[in-house]
């Protein structure tokens, strides 16, 4: 296994740029099966289902604050190319 230190700046900002595109997605995804959740009727099983959709939305905005630290503004604005 390679350490970070192994790894340029560019592809260190490139995989975090990568890292929070992922979480964006899933924060989406979560956020929209909240929202199924939300406009059916109501009951104590779909109430619990959206109790435990908005902690993983709390869970993945906690790490895609975590990340955003570390995203460098002078990479950010470069898209990825592969």
């Amino acid at each position: 296994m390679k350490n970070k230190s192994d790894m340029s700046d560019g592809d260190f900002q490139k995989l975090i740029r990568i890292c929070m595109n992922d979480l964006s997605i899933q924060r989406t995804l979560l956020e929209n099966d909240m929202q199924e959740q939300r406009d059916d009727l109501r009951t104590l099983e779909q109430d619990q289902n959206i109790d435990k959709l908005e902690r993983r939305i709390m869970l993945i905005k906690k790490d895609y604050d975590h990340y955003a630290d570390y995203l460098d503004p002078a990479f950010s604005k470069e898209e990825i190319n592969y």
